[in-house]
């Protein structure tokens, strides 16, 4: 209060300090919607971008993963002790929702690969047709066509290593985690993902060495 009797807001009370994620998922377990829409609104950009590297650039999945990855961690925040930081959790939930849709999509690959046989047999034969990638203005042709097959081969690379070698790859090295925090995502040893990423490293590097400029 001034001279003049006039209530001064101090700067603290009309821009208080955010909560915590430790408040907020207290919050959120009583139920409250403006603490979960919070939680969602801190770690919806990097989950989206982990989702999207993971189901390698499907922006539509990785709208959907996103979404059902949040459906899933707030159906089970109880089970949440707080051992961990809630985003280290709940991106192992992330990475788990993706891996699991990399399965459905590897069912229904196997289930209809028969019947999309079946289709391009059926279709009409491009035979004397040339395809060419899209173009884009002020952009060499022959550029675009090897960016675009560099694209393929590393998609391509990165799809044929196994498992674990895979997520420890995108988490580092398309989404800039730590080795600590990769570590607890995936339930190992921080030895352990520096190994994964070794070998990860050096199968990319074989795989894709006809690309690297002697």
């Amino acid at each position: 209060m001034n001279r003049e009797g006039q209530v001064i807001v101090s700067e603290e009370e009309e821009s208080p300090m955010p909560m915590g994620d430790k408040e907020l998922v207290a919050r959120a377990r009583t139920g409250d919607q403006a603490a979960s829409e919070a939680l969602v609104r801190r770690y919806q950009e990097k989950a989206y971008t982990i989702a999207y590297n993971m189901c390698f650039g499907d922006s539509e999945e990785a709208k959907e993963i996103t979404q059902e990855a949040f459906l899933r961690a707030f159906r089970s925040l109880k089970s949440f002790r707080g051992k961990s930081s809630f985003y280290t959790w709940f991106y192992r939930i992330l990475v788990t929702t993706c891996l699991d849709w990399r399965r459905r999509q590897s069912r229904w690959k196997r289930i209809f690969s028969f019947w999309r046989r079946e289709q391009r047999e059926k279709a009409p034969s491009k035979e004397g047709y040339e395809e060419y990638p899209e173009p884009q203005e002020h952009s060499n042709p022959m550029t675009a066509l090897n960016n675009k097959q560099l694209a393929q081969e590393i998609r391509k690379a990165i799809q044929s290593l196994p498992e674990r070698q895979r997520i420890a790859f995108q988490l580092k090295v398309l989404n800039g985690m730590r080795i600590h925090e990769i570590a607890q995502i995936m339930g190992a040893a921080e030895g352990t993902v520096k190994s994964h990423l070794f070998r990860a490293t050096h199968f990319l590097r074989d795989a894709l060495q006809e690309w690297v400029q002697p």
